[in-house]
């Protein structure tokens, strides 16, 4: 019964997103938040799906299988070495942070914003904290606490991600974040998102209503699954420094030419 509220709450969030666009973008990765959004858009306008991967990674090589998979209709854009310090400043100057997982999962979104051809970009923030998404949820003493935690300081980034997207003339939506599944989110038990072998249980439920074969996929971080972190240590590395240092040093070089 939970799982068909989920649908019917995120299907109106998506419709409300798209409002009368007629066709959108979504950040596509072939996972279970994303898959989720792309089947609800479509069946309130075109879509088309971006990816954005370092050559080599697990997305490159498993998106477009995926993408075929559930009928969609992907464009891949490839981050180069060369191109991920610049992009990387940009996200750190966003966010005003240097956290290196911070601005790895925030830099596929921005290539995405740069790439797409479409006014309006859908994106899959808030699944991971409003439905048990990372794993540390499964080990910590309060786990709803955190989640709301978490959500808070996405909702925070979101809020800097729209005012980039915004200087592109785009617009970016995070449907998963609308008041109405935050707060049914809130009223879920936690048994129906995690437990001790399986993470976002009931947006599995939810995928499985709409037919979609990530139900049964696990959990990649877009951090990892890009290659994106990966590249961003061995840029680091080739410069003698840690991915610590390395990423504080992109901040305080924006920082000095701005």
């Amino acid at each position: 019964m939970d799982a068909n509220v989920a649908l019917e709450l995120l299907r109106k969030s998506v419709e409300a997103a798209i409002s009368e666009e007629a066709t959108v973008s979504v950040a596509y990765s072939g996972g279970l938040d994303s898959s989720i959004l792309t089947a609800l858009a479509k069946e309130f306008a075109t879509v088309r799906c971006y990816t954005c991967v370092v050559p080599g990674s697990f997305d490159s090589r498993n998106a477009k299988s995926r993408a075929e998979s559930e009928d969609v209709d992907l464009t891949v854009i490839e981050l180069r070495a060369e191109e991920i310090p610049e992009i990387a400043r940009e996200a750190s100057d966003l966010l005003q942070t240097s956290n290196p997982t911070q601005l790895a999962y925030t830099i596929p979104v921005l290539a995405v914003l740069k790439g797409s051809r479409e006014k309006l970009v859908l994106v899959g923030h808030g699944a991971d904290e409003l439905f048990g998404g990372y794993a540390k949820y499964a080990s910590v003493q309060d786990p709803k606490s955190v989640m709301a935690d978490d959500l808070d300081k996405m909702l925070n980034e979101a809020e800097a991600v729209a005012t980039a997207a915004a200087s592109l003339g785009k617009k970016i939506a995070f449907p998963f974040a609308s008041s109405e599944v935050v707060e049914f989110s809130k009223s879920l038990p936690l048994d129906r998102m995690i437990s001790a072998s399986e993470r976002k249980i009931l947006l599995r439920e939810v995928a499985k209503l709409l037919g979609l074969p990530s139900r049964d996929l696990p959990k990649k971080a877009a951090q990892y699954s890009s290659g994106v972190l990966r590249e961003m240590r061995r840029l680091a590395k080739a410069e003698g420094m840690s991915l610590s240092d390395w990423a504080a040093h992109l901040l305080e070089s924006r920082e000095r030419s701005s």
